[in-house]
């Protein structure tokens, strides 16, 4: 993503009390830390990063990339990206309502995720994640890593 490393840091510090960015921003902050030799995991705390597509797009080149996005106005994203092409986009609160080419073939794993279902649906998109990936997250996993603190422009400028 061209990012800048600031600092090293702990799960207390990534999502720490910060209060968020709010209005124009000019740079993304967000931690990653090495979930092990195929996955790393990108934590931003209060931030739209999760939808920045002309960042997500081209750090999917030559992998996989699974964005689980969840706003404070309640609308969500789950995303799957290979070589920068679409292969599942939907909003977990929406589950039904899918795009992609591996929509329709991720059905199942989706339906047993709990999207669509009665479940939360952000833990219903973590479980999802899960299931593509095979890492499963936990609390306790989340706050024993380090992070890579780090920024990276959004292209926009700070309103005054």
């Amino acid at each position: 993503m061209g990012a800048k490393e600031l600092e090293r840091i702990g799960w207390q510090q990534m999502v720490g009390a910060g209060d968020g960015q709010r209005g124009a921003i000019e740079k993304y902050y967000f931690g990653v830390s090495r979930l092990d030799d195929s996955w790393s995991l990108v934590v931003e705390d209060n931030g739209t990063l999760g939808l920045a597509d002309e960042l997500l797009r081209p750090l999917s080149v030559g992998t996989t990339v699974v964005c689980l996005y969840r706003g404070a106005d309640g609308r969500g994203r789950f995303l799957v990206l290979e070589d920068e092409a679409v292969q599942l986009a939907l909003d977990p609160m929406e589950a039904g309502r899918r795009t992609g080419a591996k929509a329709s073939e991720l059905g199942t794993q989706i339906a047993a995720a709990g999207l669509g279902g009665s479940a939360d649906p952000t833990a219903a998109g973590f479980a999802l994640a899960e299931r593509l990936t095979g890492v499963r997250l936990s609390l306790e996993m989340l706050q024993e890593r380090t992070y890579l603190f780090s920024e990276v422009p959004t292209g926009q400028r700070k309103s005054q």
